[in-house]
């Protein structure tokens, strides 16, 4: 199998790429760098991590498998990053080597990978959470920023998008908190994905 690594700890990719070297199945790891132009051929697999799976990824890269190198995020971020990106597995950086091959051979069949203890975890915030998603009284205005907040735009390309200043997103944005009773930008993503299915609501 064919393996890139886009993480921004270099240090960290180093590490990772000499210790699946090791693997028999393993045939390449090639270490994604801003500057590489993405030569990397096109890998079966991706290693990001949450600000890198964000990134606009070389046309080589697409159609590879992506697996999220969890650093301790919190539930919300896991649940933002897998409704607004393409996430085939999860794990955890006190996985050891076998545990991550298994990952990979199990996501190379189509299976969805994550660690039961996260899975709970993000059912019990998903529970928590559900009574929590509502619309309040948005204006139209706000309902597009609250689905572009759920998309993972940040405020420039939210600004861009609707045509808007980026301090007339945030005031947007402040607004939308104080009527929905919500603190963080994550805790939009499940409002969003409710307005995007239903706009009129």
């Amino acid at each position: 199998m064919k393996i890139a690594i886009h993480i921004g700890s270099t240090l960290l990719a180093q590490a990772l790429r000499e210790q699946l070297l090791k693997e028999r199945d393993v045939a390449e790891v090639a270490l994604v760098h801003p500057d590489s132009g993405g030569e990397t051929g096109e890998p079966d697999f991706i290693i990001c991590d949450a600000h890198t799976i964000r990134q606009q990824r070389p046309a080589s890269l697409c159609g590879a498998k992506t697996v999220l190198l969890d650093y301790g995020l919190s539930e919300d971020t896991i649940s933002s990053l897998l409704v607004t990106s393409k996430v085939d597995g999860i794990m955890t950086t006190d996985a050891d080597i076998p545990l991550l091959m298994k990952a990979f051979h199990a996501i190379a069949q189509g299976q969805i990978w994550i660690d039961n203890c996260k899975i709970r975890a993000l059912v019990t915030f998903a529970e928590n959470n559900r009574d929590c998603v509502t619309e309040g009284n948005l204006s139209n205005k706000e309902r597009e920023v609250v689905i572009s907040v759920s998309q993972g735009l940040t405020n420039r390309e939210i600004a861009a998008r609707l045509y808007i200043s980026e301090q007339t997103v945030k005031t947007h944005i402040n607004n939308i908190f104080k009527k929905t009773n919500m603190a963080r930008r994550t805790q939009l993503v499940p409002l969003g994905i409710k307005l995007m299915a239903d706009p009129v609501s």
